[in-house]
């Protein structure tokens, strides 16, 4: 681990310890302020690590970094009978103990209020609500809004950054978004989105990706290729040498690293010269093994009608369900076959579709007025089901052994494949015992042949990919107040978002099935978001502390016993009823609320492995 690395790390622990620590003093100064005698104030638990007495309260480290607590004389056996002492727990009346269990809340929120100012008034580093192409077959693809949009408002509130706009989309569930835009080089106008859940990610989405920078700031790796050609971060891209000007930048380079080959760049320095470099990849072996196959995404979800080919799909008579088999007479097998196919073809030519419908095949032709690669946009594609062919990485174990696009894998060691995800859970399963494949292969053969059927072997092999050290920057920007009154502002207003948008989406995930309770993260996540952050510099390490301090603050509020909020939930029964609940119904609750905290802990930590170690990334 390099020094930087080391020194975020040290961050990442002082600023979730920072947390903790405001917490618990919450409590230990609203317990000194009633007169209570603290006994222990602990930072973590389980066995002590080190600490010292001061007065009649232990200060310690514990060994378990999970949370800490703070024990006030009594608290664990005011209840028992007979006469408490002074400075007790017992000792203090109803409004007093609620003062005492609502103070870590009360310090957490404190937290945020004093540190979002100052972060608005150093500047928070951020993403511009600037999208790229959406997602196709979502909302905004339907609506035709292009890549370089600015998201203005969403549903009247303005929004000011991309994760602002991600949660403010999420929150709104299944209603209507009203967004006010303003596409490239247009004016603002209003449109109205009906979001769609999306079922890998748990909330519901407009398919608004974010955006790349609008002047085509480069990003370079200091030891890099592109670093080692002259490139730097004050370079802006105007072409990739050598792909069609019909894709976008973004795509062209996309598409010239997926070649694997030496890319040739054009682009303007900071002084406005332009020069032309040539940027030779770096192959690099990745820890995780696979073969390289995957799945065939040439089926049609979705067609769209607002776009720039309307009238090439009309005229071709495509339709949603079709599978596309050929594209000018060269068989594709997913999204960069099809569009490479498409680029064959000029302006001005026919184009011939070759596409499966039901159990037909049909060779759809038409003049292509535009250039014909335009059609992509317009087509959501999605992956062939009820099929075991497979489309093969360049440069896999599987393209090496001889395996070809559009194979069908019948059985993987002996084990019947009749579908990608059965086929891949096969595979998966079986390069995690270190074993050999054995594919039973069919092969596609002259028409009016019988297929060829084969048998392969392989080994899984570490992942080998070419990496060339740069990439089109995001839309990067600074949230930054002017002067210290416009910070309190933005900061207070920020505080006040962030404990409605918490609470929202506690309720969501708990009363509706609008926000899975799979985005749940627990300490693992906290622990990657918060490095990432650190490496952002300590604006972002602090605006995300405060944010981690709001969930801290809600999630005591809830009325689980052991929790804050199941405390506070017993003192409104006692304060309605005029007397504590009884000593056994406590006890049990105190049980029944460490078994609701245990299983979650297990939940989140669950949720954080798949989400970090198992989900591909």
């Amino acid at each position: 681990m390099n020094p930087a690395d080391l020194l975020n790390v040290l961050q990442v622990v002082l600023g979730i310890g920072l947390v903790i620590f405001v917490h618990e003093a919450g409590h230990f100064m609203a317990a000194r302020w009633c007169g209570a005698r603290v006994e222990v104030f602990s930072l973590g638990f389980g066995p002590r690590l080190f600490g010292w007495k001061r007065g009649d309260t232990l200060f310690q480290i514990a060994a378990v970094p999970l949370g800490g607590y703070v024990k006030v004389a009594g608290e664990y056996s005011d209840g028992l009978g007979g006469t408490p002492e002074p400075g007790t727990l017992a000792t203090l009346s109803v409004p007093q103990r609620f003062l005492y269990f609502s103070g870590g809340v009360i310090m957490n929120v404190i937290f945020a209020l004093v540190v979002l100012p100052l972060v608005m008034l150093a500047g928070l580093p951020a993403l511009q609500p600037l999208i790229g192409a959406p997602t196709p077959g979502m909302p905004a693809w339907e609506a035709g809004l292009p890549a370089g949009t600015v998201i203005l408002e969403v549903n009247d509130t303005q929004i000011v950054d991309f994760e602002h706009l991600v949660t403010a989309v999420a929150l709104n569930g299944s209603e209507d978004a009203t967004l006010r835009i303003q596409r490239p080089e247009e004016t603002p106008e209003s449109i109205t989105l009906t979001p769609r859940f999306d079922e890998n990610l748990g909330f519901f989405r407009l398919g608004l990706p974010a955006g790349r920078s609008p002047d085509q700031r480069l990003v370079v790796s200091p030891e890099g290729p592109a670093a080692a050609a002259g490139l730097t971060n004050e370079d802006r891209l105007i072409a990739v040498i050598g792909q069609p000007t019909t894709l976008r930048l973004e795509e062209q380079l996309r598409r010239a690293m997926d070649g694997r080959a030496p890319m040739a760049l054009r682009v303007q320095g900071a002084d406005g010269s332009t020069r032309e470099l040539r940027v030779e990849p770096r192959m690099e072996t990745l820890e995780f093994k696979r073969i390289g196959i995957g799945a065939l995404s040439s089926s049609i979800d979705a067609i769209r009608s607002t776009g720039p080919a309307a009238g090439l799909v009309e005229r071709l008579g495509i339709e949603a369900g079709d599978r596309v088999i050929a594209v000018a007479g060269v068989p594709v097998w997913g999204l960069a076959s099809i569009r490479d196919g498409l680029l064959t073809v000029e302006a001005g030519e026919t184009l011939s579709v070759t596409v499966r419908r039901g159990g037909e095949l049909l060779t759809l032709e038409a003049l292509a007025e535009i250039p014909p690669v335009l059609l992509l946009g317009d087509l959501a594609l999605e992956v062939v089901e009820g099929t075991s062919r497979i489309a093969v990485s360049a440069g896999s174990p599987a393209e090496a052994a001889g395996i070809l696009d559009g194979d069908q894998i019948i059985s993987v060691n002996g084990q019947a494949t009749d579908s990608w995800p059965i086929m891949l859970e096969t595979i998966q399963r079986e390069v995690a015992t270190g074993r050999t494949l054995q594919l039973e292969v069919w092969r596609d053969t002259q028409a009016g042949e019988p297929m060829k059927e084969l048998v392969i072997q392989l080994d899984a092999a570490p992942v080998t990919l070419p990496n060339y050290g740069v990439q089109l920057d995001a839309a990067r920007t600074i949230l930054k107040a002017d002067g210290l009154g416009e910070a309190i502002s933005d900061g207070f207003g920020a505080t006040q978002r962030f404990l409605v948008d918490v609470w929202l989406q506690l309720k969501k995930m708990l009363f509706s099935d609008e926000i899975s309770t799979r985005n749940l993260g627990g300490i693992i996540s906290i622990s990657v978001i918060s490095f990432d952050t650190a490496s952002q510099g300590l604006p972002k390490l602090f605006f995300f502390l405060a944010i981690l301090s709001i969930n801290l603050a809600i999630l005591n509020l809830l009325p689980i016993p052991i929790l804050d909020g199941g405390h506070l939930l017993f003192l409104l029964i006692e304060g309605i009823k005029g007397s504590p609940v009884s000593e056994r119904t406590f006890g049990y609750s105190q049980v029944v609320g460490m078994v609701m905290i245990m299983s979650l802990m297990v939940y989140v930590t669950y949720q954080d492995i798949v989400r970090w170690f198992i989900e591909p990334r």
